[in-house]
């Protein structure tokens, strides 16, 4: 089964306006320190898709008008967040891999990858700040979601008896909460109504979800190239994602995910989890709960208006959904 990432630039922003963000997010995080300058820009120059950054583009350019230095660094200090969440994720996950190269804290250590994480926060907070009021407080509420997102995760673990609205609102904070910001970050420095802003906030989030649940099928069913990082990362660590959830309900397979899980797994376990819930109907099931949300992330959209961008922002809410079924179709036969 190939997963292949739906491209970010689905969603039109021109070139030039792309290679702008690129130097903008890098300059902002260098500071003539050789070290830290490695140490900041490591999974920049990893490249990655930079969805978040690019909502902000696209919603900033709603009514066609250019897009502002205020936007571009809005949008780079979205990227930093995100950017300093995974440095502290692969720390509390142990990772080893990142964007198909080496973590940061595998390289440098755990002690250096949190403060070279809290350094890009810093620095996205400098920005947000240098933004006004209004965009500094959404980035702080919204770091502060990260956070309790983060909390619940931790404190789920390992309960096969997790609720699926726990897990929705797990990943409402630690996914959806900055693609929403992001969005609204983009209308903000644009100076677009308090109604379009709204309706894009409400797109983001909603297109958090989508991408969050599809994150997690695809960390079930997919091999570690695909991933670029080890695939059943969260499964090993006792974070039960929709799919498992799902698929401890299926009456036939269920029972024996269940007799495997709510502890630590090792490889072969892990192997014969992944096989359960691939053929249980969980990821069929997690698709369709995607599509609910990919389905609001639409409407909201369409609210906007007839603006050429809408079509996109609704295409890629869909496209991801498309990218699900395709693998779950691959996975069946």
């Amino acid at each position: 089964m190939a997963v292949k990432a739906l491209a970010t630039f689905a969603i039109p922003i021109p070139d030039e306006e792309l290679n702008r963000l690129e130097q903008r997010l890098r300059r902002v995080v260098l500071r003539d320190d050789p070290f830290l300058d490695e140490l900041a820009t490591h999974l920049i120059d990893a490249g990655g898709k930079r969805l978040r950054p690019v909502l902000s583009l696209a919603s900033a350019s709603l009514l066609g008008a250019p897009l502002s230095e205020e936007t571009l660094l809005g949008a780079v200090s979205v990227e930093l967040v995100h950017l300093a969440s995974l440095y502290h994720d692969d720390v509390m996950d142990e990772a080893e891999r990142r964007r198909n190269v080496i973590s940061v804290n595998a390289k440098w250590g755990n002690l250096l990858a949190i403060v070279a994480g809290d350094f890009l926060l810093a620095r996205s907070a400098e920005l947000a700040a240098s933004l006004g009021t209004e965009v500094a407080s959404l980035l702080a509420a919204t770091l502060a979601r990260l956070c309790q997102g983060q909390i619940t995760e931790v404190r789920d673990a390992y309960r096969i008896d997790r609720s699926e609205a726990d897990y929705l609102g797990a990943i409402a904070n630690k996914t959806a909460a900055l693609m929403a910001t992001a969005c609204r970050i983009g209308g903000i420095t644009a100076g677009l109504d308090r109604e379009q802003i709204d309706l894009l906030t409400s797109y983001g989030e909603s297109l958090g979800m989508v991408f969050q649940i599809r994150d997690d099928v695809f960390d079930v069913i997919a091999s570690d190239n695909e991933l670029g990082k080890m695939p059943a990362q969260d499964l090993a660590e006792g974070v039960y994602t929709l799919p498992v959830l799902r698929a401890l309900e299926d009456p036939v397979f269920g029972p024996e995910l269940r007799a495997l899980l709510g502890g630590p797994l090792g490889s072969t376990e892990i192997i014969q989890a992944r096989l359960l819930i691939g053929h249980s109907h969980g990821i069929v099931a997690a698709t369709d709960v995607a599509r609910k949300f990919a389905k609001q992330a639409c409407e909201a959209a369409a609210a906007l208006g007839p603006y050429p961008i809408v079509e996109s922002l609704s295409g890629y809410a869909l496209g991801l959904i498309d990218e699900l079924e395709r693998s779950t179709e691959a996975l069946a036969s």
